[in-house]
């Protein structure tokens, strides 16, 4: 944070007496942090006259950090970007379109085909993916076998994976800390998404909404019994827990989440032994499941050196060192090139073969970055965060992020 803060002092990077000066900011935890700066350094030593300066924040800093920077335009050279907000900053030109340097700077070559459209608005690129992810269920084995919980064979429905959180949680009632099912999985936004996709629904649709009230009111209505039995860890110890994953301290023994996320969380204190499932699905035939680029890297419109920012794009993006250092800890990578760096092992070739798995089962795509996404997904935990807590009703929560989405949508 200090870093971020020092970097973010001066606005647009420029030229030190020693070269060229450039910025690059992400969010993350301290693992994805020190693998960056490897990556970084690695970039330094082959490009001697180019200082970057890095920092970091978790997700929601992050963003507000950029939002106050954006009003200043003082944006950095490179930051990380979101399919959530891809659209925002694209459309009230915070980032610079990149396509002057595709093929030629940035080697797009290695990437999917079908990828690249994601990182476009109006026809124009805007980011370039770094790596894709899919949605997991992630369960710790390990924890379920001290419980006496039989590990989950096969795909689940809805309420058989809701019957298996009350079932850890009375089995972990006892220990200290008790261990509970997950967190609320009804706060994540693009878990919502999978969960219409199911229903042949989608988030946003023609610049508005895909789905009614009666969706969103039948959604976060899962979540009251499971809070009220202990399936569900309390959102007071969650709050406690603020930078700490609850599924790798062991406090929970599932969670439906991001599938890189299986290296972060099985780093965690309690060392759980994770396996990934595909989530919950009524209808095993409609899995709502797409492959989203899950780290994209974009270049500041007000950025004084966009050649540079964007050759240290593709060094992040294509570099098989690179790859080397991250594995799968962003994603799966997009570029073959990065690929190429390492040979895939332990949880690495776990998430890799959980993707190619899936391939087969991916019946929806992602949903169109419309302006304004980041922040409705942000409205959508807070309104979330405050259901669990009792705070609303989930009749007025429902018409609450209405309300805000009308607001950011015009209508």
């Amino acid at each position: 944070m200090l870093a971020l803060t020092a970097a973010c002092s001066g606005g647009a990077a420029g030229t030190a007496d020693e070269g060229t000066v450039l910025r690059f900011t992400w969010w993350g935890d301290t693992s994805r942090a020190e693998r960056y700066e490897q990556a970084v350094a690695l970039f330094e030593e082959e490009n001697p006259d180019v200082d970057v300066r890095t920092g970091y924040a978790s997700w929601g800093d992050y963003w507000t950090s950029r939002s106050t920077e954006a009003a200043a335009g003082g944006l950095p050279d490179v930051m990380q970007m979101d399919l959530a907000y891809l659209t925002e900053y694209a459309s009230t030109g915070r980032i610079a379109a990149l396509d002057e340097h595709l093929g030629s700077t940035v080697d797009v070559d290695a990437l999917p085909e079908s990828l690249l459209p994601a990182a476009q608005v109006d026809g124009e690129t805007y980011a370039v993916p770094t790596s894709t992810n899919t949605l997991a269920t992630q369960v710790n084995t390990a924890l379920l076998g001290e419980l006496g919980v039989p590990v989950p064979e096969g795909d689940l429905t809805w309420d058989e994976y809701d019957a298996l959180l009350g079932e850890i949680a009375a089995a972990g009632a006892s220990r200290q800390p008790a261990v509970h099912g997950s967190v609320d999985y009804t706060q994540v936004f693009w878990l919502f998404q999978v969960w219409l996709g199911q229903q042949g629904k989608t988030l946003f649709e023609d610049d508005g909404l895909g789905f009614t009230r009666e969706d969103l009111a039948r959604w976060w209505g899962r979540a009251p019994a499971l809070h009220t039995s202990g399936a569900f860890l309390p959102p007071e110890r969650l709050a406690q827990l603020e930078g700490v994953d609850a599924l790798g301290t062991g406090e929970t023994a599932s969670d439906i989440s991001w599938d890189n996320f299986l290296v972060r969380y099985s780093e965690g204190s309690a060392s759980p032994q994770l396996v990934l499932l595909p989530p919950p699905a009524d209808d095993p035939d409609e899995s709502g499941l797409f492959l989203k680029p899950s780290l994209m890297l974009s270049v500041g419109a007000n950025s004084r050196h966009p050649e540079e920012a964007a050759a240290l794009i593709d060094f992040l993006t294509n570099d098989p060192r690179v790859g080397e250092i991250f594995g799968m800890s962003r994603g799966v990578p997009a570029s073959s090139t990065a690929l190429e760096g390492f040979e895939p092992t332990g949880l690495d070739a776990q998430i890799l073969e959980y993707e190619r798995a899936l391939e087969p089962r991916l019946t929806s795509s992602p949903p169109p970055p419309v302006a304004g996404f980041g922040t409705l997904e942000a409205a959508f935990t807070t309104i979330a965060q405050e259901l669990a807590y009792g705070n609303l009703s989930v009749e007025d929560g429902v018409e609450e992020w209405f309300t805000e989405a009308e607001t950011v949508l015009g209508g």
